[in-house]
């Protein structure tokens, strides 16, 4: 039996992991039936019981290098792993566990990253060294491709992949609409939103309220925010709710949901506006319009791969850009996306046989 250890940012009910996570186990199964995975995790019970997988707590030094020990591969990713603007500490987590299994003497693969930033002078020399060690490297844009190139590290182990979400099998429109329908929401056009914390909250959260308030007027449409991450995500909701002076066809869905029932809500939006990166992935696999609000390098980068482009800047964006945009997209389907999702779908598929092909290699 063929023994895989997934290292990623699982077990914090961040949808967006999760999904990668989801998209991931499955796919190995699809290829190898009888795998084994374990997982590493913020929650080992709960991704344990929810994928059924093996797992234990991230954290676990011993445990960790007990399981490295019998691993035949190791996957690090998918996500945004290697970056330390939100923590040099996460990177430097996520350096030490590929390290270990390259110390141990494992195949080792990261798996569909997003890379940086990493501004650090000695994070980006140490990125690289681990980097150079590992048999092979996927990327899910090209922009991650040039930080690895910028840092010295070897272009012939790095191929531009696709985010492993992407692997995920088309949605259920009818359970979405079931979902929504049990919430009183589908009567109206539906204009999902899908927020994060970030700095300067106290100035968009105004400009948040102001276009839903106006959006929901002019189309008569009905506000669903939906949470990525709970309850942080689920806060931000609140604070533009608190900030509208007419919420009266605002809704928040206020419980995680699986990754399926994820992409199925959002089927069944009219137009998407996110800042959460998977918020948008979901809309782009469903070919529904979406309008990206970017605050990190991965969203940009999403976009310019799908040939679009970011309304604005979450430090600059106003209720103005956000209305005009909303208009501009409102019930059109992006039918051109379509060619390049379904290559999207080929290639996130395709990086799964790459693991699979690592992981016989020289057995």
């Amino acid at each position: 039996m063929s023994k895989i250890l997934l290292s990623g940012y699982y077990g914090f009910a961040n949808a967006g992991d999760e999904a990668m996570l989801a998209a991931i186990v499955s796919a190995l199964r699809r290829e190898v039936p009888d795998v084994e995975i374990t997982v590493l995790s913020g929650n080992p019970a709960v991704t344990a019981a929810k994928y059924q997988v093996k797992s234990l707590n991230r954290f676990d030094a011993l445990g960790f290098l007990r399981v490295l020990r019998h691993t035949d591969l190791l996957l690090s990713g998918g996500g945004s792993l290697l970056q330390d603007v939100t923590s040099s500490k996460s990177l430097f987590y996520y350096l030490s566990v590929i390290f270990a299994g390259k110390l141990m003497g494992k195949k080792v693969m990261l798996f569909a990253q997003g890379i940086g930033p990493i501004k650090s002078s000695f994070a980006r020399i140490l990125t690289k060294w681990v980097c150079n060690s590992v048999d092979i490297m996927t990327v899910r844009d090209d922009g991650s491709s040039e930080e690895l190139k910028s840092m010295g590290v070897c272009q012939n182990k790095i191929i531009v992949t696709a985010d492993a979400v992407f692997s995920l099998p088309e949605a259920d429109i009818k359970q979405g609409k079931s979902i929504l329908k049990a919430k009183g929401m589908g009567v109206k056009p539906l204009i999902g939103i899908a927020l994060r914390h970030w700095q300067g909250e106290a100035r968009y959260i105004k400009e948040f309220a102001i276009a839903a308030e106006r959006l929901s007027n002019i189309y008569d449409a009905q506000i669903v925010f939906i949470p990525l991450q709970f309850p942080a995500d689920t806060q931000v909701a609140d604070m533009v709710i608190g900030a509208m002076k007419n919420s009266e066809n605002v809704f928040v869905l206020e419980k995680g949901f699986s990754t399926e029932e994820y992409l199925a809500i959002v089927s069944n939006l009219n137009l998407l506006i996110g800042m959460r990166l998977h918020a948008l992935v979901f809309a782009a696999l469903a070919n529904i319009p979406f309008m990206a609000i970017s605050y990190d390098p991965k969203i940009d980068r999403f976009v310019k791969g799908m040939d679009g482009k970011v309304t604005a800047t979450i430090d600059k964006v106003t209720a103005e850009d956000i209305v005009t945009e909303a208009n501009a997209l409102w019930c059109q389907r992006p039918k051109r996306q379509i060619e390049k999702i379904n290559k999207l779908r080929e290639e996130a598929s395709l990086n799964i046989i790459r693991a699979v092909n690592l992981l016989s290699k020289d057995r």
